[in-house]
């Protein structure tokens, strides 16, 4: 017996023009050698189709390939939806051999469906963000059903799809809260129509893009698409920023932008608000800080924009940072010597400030943090504390406290104050210590003051200070009896102090320093300083030139030059000493005269006759004269001649320097001094050889003055 098994699934696929084409080809089969048998066939849904190969019952069916293969498969043309159904191979029983039938093959005819179609309103959607909308896609006359699926997206094929909108119960991601629902019923001719139905609340973003319908099936080679524009009207989308520009820091600026995107634009309002108030000064989508403030910081300003579709806002806290504020006050701690004090200070700032401790005055730090604890106080203790708060980048504030020591009181006055005749002065005592002083007296010279009486020249004004008490003596119109030394006494519980001072008759530069402010009396000061020292450089400069002017080189041109000359070799007269005559008077003076002396011959080596306008003077003497048995003859030094150890002979002979004649006289010794050197001796030329042969006698005799 030979049996043959055929196992064929055909799927063919039917079109409005008939077109076919093998899905699922038929799939393996075997067979036994030898001939059939029974008789085969095939079986539609149960029904035999016949066992001839031609099947004639069937004008579209038959049976192809060998019989002596044993091959015996079933071929459709023109498949038709009826084709659709379940196909199996049959052997009729032969002999003894019972039927045989396959297992069924499934023939699945596929129908395209037509394009999708939306059901709701037109190319364009009209809708407003955050509301629900309703649309609804129809694919019709599929086989299989067609999957249909909703997109957003940027164009009207959706090739660029920004979210796929999914069943809210199967995608909690799903922003657009989508609900979708799909109707599938079958035709009469088997094929299927797909309703989908979605609602959905478009958002804002959504506004100008596309909700799209995309349908899938079997024999769409790639998606069809039937989209609709959106176009959504939307309450304002706010967006609030911190200018680029900004300071954010106590005095600084700084400007906030109110970024709105609203539809429609036109009728969009501004409210700003501050700390959940609103600032009826701004209307703008800008708010501005010229300056800002610590009450700014940490403050949260809202922007709130509203259209006829709704209002929405934004906020921004600003962040400001800021110096150090001291919030504590002021503490006084009055302690006995040996007992603790203890010292608090809490400081605000951004960021946070540091704290440190210091004694006034000194700028050493003695403690860091909010407290501060000083052990064992002794009196040297007592005195002023600063608590100093810092900020990198800002002033430190500072806070001063205030150390008290059990104790008589400590006075502080001013030493020393000047005042007119006239004015008032005002005389501060400061009293510090603990127990505060129960009384302040004032006395001047020994003797108390009287004082208190309403409209009084003289007052007291005791004010109470952080450090104690603060006594003010008030004098007006101060007169000669009220310059002296004033005491200031203050009492308390444990004792007393006391200081003085010296109350004096202002000065000219009191009075100087008084009208002028020191931004003028300083800047004075230095003038008259710097005039003085020029007057006194000019008065040494002056007398330097005086005492050490030195005369300017000779050049090559003869210049006259003016000397005082005296002449030690001889003598020039007046004109009593030339005449043949002998003086009416009993005492003849021989006095030195000083003539101009040419350049060209300075050692009065040769000079010639001097001119004269008239007969001024007598002949000249043409014999010698004696002298020396005239006892009242004598000679005395003309004015700034010089004087040196060296003298003439006694027995000087009176040489006319205008002419040879020589006169033996004999008188008081004349002194003679040391050679200068003069131009022909430097040189080593005389200026005049011949005057050199004509008047012999030695060189270089004659004292010059310039």
């Amino acid at each position: 017996m030979r049996w043959l098994l055929v196992w064929m699934v055909v799927t063919l696929r039917s079109r409005a023009q008939p077109q076919q084409r093998i899905v699922e080809g038929p799939s393996d089969t075997s067979a036994m050698l030898g001939e059939t048998q029974g008789a085969v066939q095939w079986v539609k849904n149960g029904f035999g189709l016949g066992n001839d190969r031609q099947l004639s019952a069937f004008k579209r069916y038959s049976m192809e390939g060998s019989a002596s293969k044993g091959e015996y498969n079933l071929r459709i043309t023109e498949v038709d939806i009826e084709d659709d159904d379940v196909y199996e191979c049959q052997i009729q029983a032969a002999g003894s051999n019972p039927s045989r039938i396959s297992n069924p093959a499934k023939l699945t005819v596929l129908v395209e469906p037509q394009p999708p179609k939306l059901q709701v309103g037109g190319s364009v959607l009209k809708a407003v963000a955050g509301q629900r909308v309703q649309q609804s896609c129809v694919s019709k006359r599929g086989k299989p059903p067609a999957t249909v699926r909703w997109v957003i997206a940027e164009d009207a094929e959706a090739t660029d799809v920004l979210i796929w909108l999914e069943d809210q119960q199967y995608d909690k991601r799903d922003s657009h809260n989508a609900h979708i629902t799909e109707d599938v019923h079958r035709t009469d001719e088997r094929t299927y129509t797909v309703i989908s139905n979605i609602s959905f609340a478009p958002r804002a973003e959504d506004d100008e893009k596309y909700l799209a319908c995309v349908v899938s099936h079997e024999t769409y080679p790639s998606i069809k698409v039937q989209s609709v524009f959106l176009a959504l009207s939307y309450a304002p989308k706010v967006e609030l920023k911190l200018d680029n520009n900004s300071v954010l820091r106590e005095h600084g600026s700084a400007l906030l932008s109110c970024s709105v995107k609203a539809k429609p634009f036109e009728n969009v309002e501004i409210v700003w608000y501050r700390n959940g108030k609103a600032i009826s000064s701004a209307t703008t989508d800008t708010l501005s800080f010229p300056e800002l403030r610590i009450d700014h910081h940490q403050s949260q300003y809202v922007c709130l924009a509203r259209n006829s579709i709704g209002e929405s806002s934004a906020s921004y806290v600003l962040n400001v940072s800021y110096g150090a504020h001291i919030m504590s006050n002021e503490q006084h701690q009055a302690v006995s010597p040996g007992e603790d004090a203890f010292f608090h200070c809490e400081a605000i700032g951004n960021p946070k400030p540091v704290i440190h401790w210091i004694k006034s005055g000194d700028n050493r730090t003695i403690a860091r943090g909010n407290n501060f604890t000083l052990r064992s106080v002794q009196s040297w203790q007592r005195g002023e504390y600063d608590c100093v708060a810092t900020v990198e980048g800002f002033p430190a504030a500072i806070l001063t406290n205030y150390l008290h020591i059990r104790g008589p009181p400590s006075v502080s006055l001013t030493e020393e104050t000047a005042a007119a005749v006239g004015e008032s002065v005002e005389i501060i005592c400061e009293v510090r210590g603990r127990p505060q002083p129960r009384d302040v007296l004032w006395s001047l010279n020994g003797l108390p003051l009287e004082y208190g009486r309403p409209g009084g020249r003289i007052q007291v004004h005791q004010v109470p200070r952080q450090f104690g008490v603060e006594s003010k003596l008030i004098i007006r119109s101060i007169k000669d009896s009220d310059f002296g030394t004033y005491n200031c006494t203050a009492f308390n519980e444990l004792g007393h102090d006391f200081q003085t001072m010296e109350l004096k008759r202002k000065s000219v530069v009191d009075v100087v320093i008084k009208v002028l402010p020191w931004s003028y009396a300083v800047p004075l000061a230095l003038f008259a300083f710097a005039a003085l020292l020029l007057l006194v450089c000019c008065c040494l400069w002056r007398c330097y030139r005086k005492k050490y002017k030195k005369a300017s080189r000779l050049g090559d041109e003869q210049l006259e030059v003016t000397v005082k000359c005296e002449a030690l070799d001889g003598g020039q007269f007046f004109p009593e000493m030339y005449s043949s005559s002998p003086p009416e008077n009993s005492e003849l003076i021989c006095s030195k005269d000083y003539v101009p002396i040419p350049q060209n011959n300075p050692d009065l080596d040769y000079l010639p006759p001097p001119t004269f306008i008239g007969n001024i003077y007598q002949p000249y003497l043409n014999q010698p004269v004696e002298y020396s048995l005239d006892p009242s003859v004598r000679f005395e030094p003309a004015y700034g001649s010089f004087t040196s150890g060296i003298s003439t002979s006694a027995g000087a002979t009176l040489s006319d320097v205008y002419a040879g004649n020589t006169s033996q006289v004999e008188g008081t010794v004349l002194e003679t001094l040391t050679e200068v050197a003069t131009p022909d001796m430097e040189s080593g030329t005389p200026l005049l050889l011949n005057a050199a042969r004509v008047h012999e006698r030695p060189v270089s005799r004659t004292s010059t003055h310039v």
